[in-house]
């Protein structure tokens, strides 16, 4: 008997494309925070959010959340007004997941 066991991850990955591009990553940081903030209020801002990857061009960035915290993140991000303008692109618990887009991960 074969038994299939599915690895967990307790974070989830999350490719975002950059508009108008923005290689500070400070600014992309708290372009985050902010949209956390203005959706789910002060505590929510304070979500602990790794940002992984930031293309050279600054056009899109990788960021780690906990597996808990993802979808309040993408709901936010989504709601938010904050520039730059942040859209998802793909989100996955497993990184190499997010190689399988239309635009390459390295520059």
């Amino acid at each position: 008997m074969h038994v299939h066991r599915r690895l967990r991850s307790p974070y989830r990955y999350i490719r975002f494309a950059v508009s108008p591009p923005s290689a500070d990553a400070l600014t992309l940081r708290k372009t985050l925070q902010d949209a956390l903030g203005q959706s789910l209020g002060l505590v929510r801002a304070h979500t602990y959010v790794d940002l992984l990857w930031l293309a050279d061009d600054g056009s899109a960035l990788v960021v780690r959340v906990g597996e808990s915290d993802a979808s309040s993140l993408l709901a936010a991000v989504t709601a938010s007004t904050a520039r730059p303008r942040l859209s998802v692109v793909k989100d996955s618990p497993f990184l190499p997941a997010l190689l399988c887009t239309a635009e390459p991960l390295a520059d």
